[in-house]
């Protein structure tokens, strides 16, 4: 594992030289950067074909890795590679502040090898590598390609892994976790395309500023290798992306700023770069399209630029193209994401074979965490901008040292020249302050998580950063910097429109590496404040700013920026345990997984089934994930209820009653469920009737209790469940429908409110039976939209909107009565507040509440006919003066609650 990382990118760099000298163009006088990005894109793209040829095995890997290495030597592509190491280990390119120099990237140095150590380790801490990527690796290992088994159809994976063919392509040569090692190579890739980014600002910055821009070029590198590994899982393919997308827009942009002959080369070398992105993933082209209008906008010439980058445009389209059309033809659907654009070209039959609509829903929409709740946020304006006003008070101490390092920057370059020791202490002193403060903004801050409305809050915060960064690089009026200065910023600003459209923890993830670029950003920044100061007669008359100034401060900020985030790094991946793993003193698991990565539990489940049985787990979603695909159990014995055969089943076995369930799960010869103990972490299946209390112990026995699980089969199969078994189940599952869950705007989701809301069976409501919101009741079993998770006492209604659902165990004609023991949240600042309630949308009562009133019963008389509804009774809450305390600037309680609700009664009123 340890020389995989090495052996890659001689191979991506080999590869990139021979496809260089096959178009006539001198690979010597070319950077390195650029044969190695594109060698990168032709061995993925090597890595696809052989994998739908179903040629993944250690032979064919191990001989294009081996043929690649030796056309790399032989060609002197790893001779030139060495040399250029060698002078920049050497500080052979650096004539002055050579020891800051030698410090910088002493660091860089430690960092490739914490890089390496991890790569070759491949730790178990990110469960989805372990869920996803890991299990859908050695599946293109066992199958030899990506041609999915009906019986284990990895879909998921399937459709963000089947084009990344230097993950696929290492796969054939090593286990699963090899993906650990791929990464690590594209991680550097990005930090060296990173510094090469910025040294062609650097090429154009006049004296004395220019060491400086090279300094934070190499800045940029030290802090970008030691806050990705902390900040972005290796073992997936975020990194992949990361480097390509940056790279591209860099080639993109030397191509709009050389002269015809030059830019017809590059662009041909670029191409299979341009085809690859959209292979690996089609929906990235969206990605790539805006990072070629960046290109063209920043351009010294723009009507040129956009003819020179059409084609690779087109290729680019062309590749996308491909990538949905084939998994059109092999899944009957040309991409997973977006699912509903495609849904009228779906091949049914093709389709249904490997997933199910459900199934494709909850991925698109639950994962990507964009799920639409049908109900009306009620943000206003005035309400977020004061929200925004509050955050900017609350943040006041952090944002008043910023601009206080500034001042105290201006103030320490004033001092005498015989001052300099201490001067030059002065400036080591604030860069260590600065460098700290800005690995804590770039991994912390958050401040639209208080928010009613994150994607407003967040675009201004953006907007005002970037007006900062263009005001600071306003003094550098050359055309050919400015187009790279502005381009980063384009970049940086793409990413951050994604992350603010899609409201998507995975396309946060995603680009997650966009931190790095604005750490650069501010040194930049920060460099061209000190340019625009050193004009004499600008501030400081007598003494102004000059480049010596700035080499401290830089050092000190790298140095104080890559010790601050080595810190939570070294917590997960201990430096001692990699080297240990590293060198084979011992096991890969040991001192390096995750708390959860417990794998006597697959013993466990192995001593207490059948062999060729199959279990599904109905809880601790996240915690089986370490025996889903391990070689300790049969390859298919874990059901994943997203990856196999029983995903084409998940809306039967999640939404209907328990009879129709019992007899799905029956037909897909699943006899065995675990319940994983002490964890509430319940999914789609555990939530479903038949598990529910009075249906589990009549449906099921208990065929093992082990130290970590409850055995479950069905009935006949075991012993009996013991009563102690049947509460601690139930417990866990009450706790997973009152209590778990997150808040998206306006809305409390978790995994059973987002099935109710996709039409899951609920229990049949008993007429005069009290409904429970405290958090020892099952109230959110009827809980629609707008109510959050319930507390000791009960529930409190969050946003605009609070909706109720009971479905009625027998249908009712005449009138019912509605009583609720509830209380208003009243505060001095909204001293009234008002609640329309309707049934079945007709409107049944108007209730206004009054500051001081607590926990009071309420009366309401449902007309006739209403519970005749199919639906059962539904009830809506429509709730005036929705506000946080947060908004209003009281406290940081962000929630907008109406009232709280103790319990429910409905019954019929007799009538004579």
């Amino acid at each position: 594992m340890v020389a995989l990382v090495p052996l890659i990118l001689t191979v991506q760099i080999g590869i990139g030289t021979a496809w260089a000298r096959r178009l006539g163009y001198d690979a010597k006088s070319s950077e390195l950067w650029f044969l190695w990005l594109c060698g990168s894109a032709w061995l993925s793209l090597i890595g696809v074909v052989l994998a739908v040829a179903g040629l993944i095995n250690p032979w064919v890997g191990g001989a294009i890795l081996v043929l690649g290495a030796g056309y790399a030597a032989v060609s002197g592509a790893v001779t030139d590679a060495a040399q250029r190491m060698l002078r920049w280990a050497r500080l052979a390119d650096v004539s002055a502040d050579k020891s800051v120099f030698a410090a910088i990237r002493l660091g860089i140095v430690l960092a490739l090898v914490f890089i390496g150590m991890r790569a070759a380790a491949g730790e178990l801490n990110d469960t989805d590598v372990v869920q996803f990527y890991w299990g859908w690796l050695n599946e293109v290992r066992h199958l030899g390609g990506v041609k999915l088994s009906p019986d284990f159809p990895l879909i998921q994976d399937f459709t963000a892994g089947r084009g990344n063919g230097t993950y696929l392509l290492a796969a054939g040569v090593a286990p699963g976790l090899v993906s650990h090692v791929v990464s690590a190579a594209y991680c550097i890739m990005f930090a060296m395309l990173l510094r090469a980014f910025i040294l062609q600002i650097a090429a154009d910055v006049p004296e004395p500023f220019r060491r400086l821009s090279i300094l934070v070029a190499e800045v940029a590198s030290l802090t970008t290798l030691w806050m990705l590994p902390g900040a972005v899982a290796f073992g997936k393919y975020h990194l992949q992306f990361a480097a390509w997308a940056l790279g591209f827009l860099l080639v993109c942009l030397h191509i709009s700023s050389r002269d015809d002959n030059s830019a017809r080369r590059e662009r041909l070398l670029v191409l299979p770069l341009a085809f690859a992105i959209p292979i690996g993933l089609a929906q990235f082209e969206a990605f790539i399209a805006l990072l070629v209008v960046v290109a063209v906008a920043v351009a010294p010439h723009p009507w040129l630029s956009a003819r020179r980058l059409l084609p690779i445009l087109l290729a680019g389209c062309v590749g996308a193209g491909i990538s949905l059309f084939g998994n059109w033809l092999f899944l009957g659907i040309p991409d997973l994401n977006p699912f509903p654009l495609f849904e009228r070209f779906i091949n049914g039959s093709r389709f249904d074979l490997w997933t199910s609509r459900l199934q494709q829903h909850y991925i698109n929409y639950v994962n990507g965490g964009v799920l639409t709740l049908n109900s009306d946020d009620g943000v206003s304006t005035l309400r977020e901008l004061r929200t925004l006003i509050n955050e900017l008070r609350n943040n006041w101490l952090p944002i008043s040292l910023g601009f206080a390092g500034v001042v105290a920057a201006v103030m320490i370059a004033s001092v005498p020249i015989g001052w300099r020791s201490l001067r030059h202490g002065l400036f080591l002193l604030l860069g260590a302050i600065l460098g700290y403060g800005l690995y804590r903004g770039a991994s912390y801050i958050t401040l639209s998580d208080l928010a009613l409305s994150p994607t407003a809050n967040r675009a201004a915060l953006y907007g005002v950063a970037a007006v900062i960064y263009l005001l600071a690089i306003r003094a550098l009026g050359r055309p050919a910097s400015r187009s790279y200065l502005l381009g980063l910023l384009g970049y940086w600003l793409v990413c951050t429109v994604f992350i603010l459209a899609f409201h998507s923890g995975s396309m946060e993830r995603l680009m997650r590496h966009v931190d790095a670029i604005g750490v650069s950003l501010v040194l930049l920044a920060m460099v061209c404040v000190m340019g625009r100061l050193a004009r004499p007669g600008l501030f400081l008359p007598s003494a102004s700013v000059n480049a010596s100034a700035g080499v401290p401060v830089l050092l000190a900020i790298g140095i104080a920026f890559s010790l601050r985030a080595a810190v939570p790094t070294a917590a997960v991946d201990p430096p001692r345990h990699l080297l240990a793993s590293t060198l084979g003193l011992q096991g890969r698991a040991h001192g390096l997984t995750h708390p959860m990565a417990k794998f006597g539990r697959c013993h466990e489940i192995a001593r207490s089934v059948p062999s060729d049985a199959r279990v599904l787990y109905l809880n601790a979603y996240t915690a089986m994930a370490y025996c889903n695909n391990a070689v300790l159990l049969p390859r298919a014995m874990i059901v994943t209820p997203h990856e196999s055969d029983f995903a084409r089943e998940l809306a039967t076995t999640s939404f209907a009653d328990a009879d129709t369930v019992e007899r799905s799960l029956r037909r897909l010869n699943i006899n065995y469920f675990l319940f994983l103990k002490q964890d509430f972490e319940f999914w789609a299946s555990g939530l479903a009737a038949p598990f529910r209390p009075g249906e589990l112990e009549r449906r099921f026995d208990l065929l093992a209790d082990t130290p970590s699980f409850y055995v479950l089969t069905w009935r006949g199969g075991g012993k009996p469940i013991p009563a102690e078994a049947v509460t601690a189940i139930s417990d866990l599952r009450r706790f997973n429908i009152q209590q778990s869950g997150f808040m998206w705007q306006n809305e409390f989701i978790g995994q059973w409110r987002i099935l109710a809301n996709l039409g899951a069976d609920r229990p049949k409501y008993q007429f005069g039976t009290r409904l429970d919101f405290s958090s020892k009741g099952w109230s959110a079993l009827y809980a629609d939209h707008g109510w959050y998770a319930a507390d000791p006492i009960g529930t409190w209604s969050v946003g605009p909107f609070a909706v109720l659902t009971l479905p009625l165990a027998k249908p009712e004609a005449g009138p019912m009565r509605l009583t609720m023991d509830l209380m208003p949240f009243q505060i001095p600042h909204l001293p009234t507040r008002t609640v329309r309630v309707k049934a079945n949308g007709v409107d049944v009562a108007t209730w206004n509440f009054k500051l001081g009133e607590d926990y009071h019963e309420r009366s309401i008389d449902l007309p006739p006919g209403i519970g005749l509804d199919p639906r059962g009774v539904v009830l809506t809450f429509d709730i005036s003066d929705s506000v946080s305390q947060y908004a209003l600037g009281l406290n940081r309680d962000w929630r907008p609650v109406g009232f709280s609700v103790r319990s429910l009664v409905l019954e019929p009123i007799a009538t004579n």
